[in-house]
């Protein structure tokens, strides 16, 4: 804590020229958050679903570097799922 950890990972990303996107887990943090779901259509009829990306895979996709804070509390299952 305080160390400035997070702050060398940005600098170097900005360094890098990539675009860093952090994202603090907690203990209510999924794997639907992290890479995404199924979610009802806003622009579709009544019962439709369109897959959204999570943030982690957009991330992803985009090439941009992923911080992944405070990890130590994220929940067994959302660490099985990012070993996985």
């Amino acid at each position: 804590p305080g160390v400035g950890k997070t702050s060398i990972v940005s600098a170097l990303a900005k360094a890098a020229g990539h675009k860093l996107v952090r994202l603090n887990l907690s203990e209510q943090t999924d794997m639907m958050d992290l890479l995404g779901a199924d979610l009802p259509a806003s622009d579709g009829e009544a019962g439709e679903f369109k897959w959204s990306d999570g943030a982690f895979l957009a991330a992803l996709k985009n090439g941009d570097w992923v911080l992944l804070d405070e990890l130590n509390l994220a929940p067994q299952p959302v660490l099985e799922g990012l070993n996985a």
